[in-house]
């Protein structure tokens, strides 16, 4: 009879440390602590530990671990990486013991994502959707001087619709972009009771109406008058308005198509048919040629010559002679024209209460109407 070969120590060792299953909690030596000599002073930093689940050697179910510099998080894990729903707690201080809630939700990659709720150390807080670690969808920021701010955002910053609610009780209910006001918008000023209503430029009013909405508190008392002053008009107003708000959207239409999110610029059916059209074109590595487009343009019963498609790739900071264009940029391009037509209609297109009407009203079915 054959001897059963003994299996080596080494082997019988390395199968023990291998983690799967419900296991107890695994520690983690700090590192040493090193003095000004650059020796060792004999003591050690702060180590590690994680107690939970494990598949395939790698933290994967319910755990929770601790971190050298005092952090704790309970949670989800997938393949050794915060995934799912978990609690993230931070130390309070450098030397304390206390921990405090820091964020509570969705993980996905080590990062936040998904909806959760962030506390921030000055008592602001953030309350909505955010992906792969930045706030991004629709959420809720209360600021720490009282200030709270409901809408979307992108990239960590307020874009898109969304309304600013100071504590002072003024409120800005409009259109942002990379966190600055920007488009059609409207600010009501509690102090004086007035409203303005229109395009809003880098964070500040550029062309509108100024309206008093309520009753100034102030001038609860009729102030006296003494002197006639002939009344002074503003010949034909509404066109002066019209040619106002049309010089500014004209100004910005290239910057807000190149840095809106394609999301905000199309709904999800708009742009699912323009990426159906555009796949119909694309190359084999995603991406379309400036011939290309042309004939894109041409299937979707747009005419534009070459050196307006040049004018209007540049507008938007794409080199017409050597581009390849990612879906994105045929998304802004398209943006880009659709806006243009919006700016300069033509006079039968033109109703009567066009005036103070926001742009995107005019989008409606006109992606439709070029994919049909």
């Amino acid at each position: 009879m054959k001897k059963e070969k003994k299996e080596q120590l080494w082997k019988i060792s390395h199968a023990k440390s291998f983690k799967h299953g419900n296991r107890s909690t695994i520690y983690w030596v700090g590192q040493k602590k090193i003095g000004e000599d650059n020796l060792p002073t004999g003591e050690r930093m702060h180590g590690a530990s994680y107690h939970g689940e494990w598949k395939g050697d790698a933290k994967t179910g319910y755990g929770i671990q601790t971190y050298p510099n005092g952090n704790k998080y309970e949670g989800q894990w997938e393949s050794g990486k915060r995934a799912g729903e978990g609690v993230l707690w931070i130390r309070v201080g450098k030397t304390g013991n206390k921990l405090r809630k820091l964020f509570v939700g969705g993980w996905k990659d080590d990062k936040r994502h998904g909806k959760g709720t962030c506390f921030f150390r000055n008592g602001e807080y953030f309350q909505g959707d955010w992906e792969l670690g930045k706030m991004h969808g629709t959420g809720q920021m209360r600021y720490a001087n009282g200030d709270m701010y409901i809408g979307s955002w992108n990239d960590g910053d307020r874009s898109g619709y969304g309304t600013l609610n100071k504590a002072n009780g003024d409120s800005y209910e409009g259109y942002w972009l990379k966190d600055k006001r920007e488009g059609s918008g409207s600010y009501f000023y509690a102090e004086t009771g007035k409203v303005f209503v229109g395009e809003w430029v880098n964070d500040l009013p550029k062309a509108g109406v100024y309206s008093q909405a309520q009753t100034n508190p102030e001038q609860a008392v009729a102030v006296p008058q003494t002197s006639k002053l002939p009344p002074v008009r503003l010949t034909g107003p509404a066109e002066v308005l019209e040619g106002a708000l049309s010089m500014v959207r004209q100004e910005r239409t290239a910057y807000r198509a190149k840095h809106t999110p394609i999301e905000s610029l199309f709904t999800a059916e708009e742009l699912a048919d323009l990426k159906d059209a555009f796949n119909a074109a694309q190359q084999a590595d995603g991406t379309i040629q400036m011939l290309d487009l042309q004939g894109l343009y041409q299937s979707l019963g747009i005419t534009i010559s070459p050196p307006e498609l040049t004018v209007l790739c540049q507008s938007i900071d794409i080199e017409a002679e050597t581009a390849a264009l990612s879906f994105t940029d045929f998304a802004r391009t398209i943006a880009l024209i659709l806006d243009q037509e919006v700016a300069e209609p033509g006079e039968e297109d033109i109703p009567e209460d066009y005036i103070g009407q926001e742009d995107d009203q005019f989008y409606d079915g006109q992606i439709d109407q070029l994919i049909n």
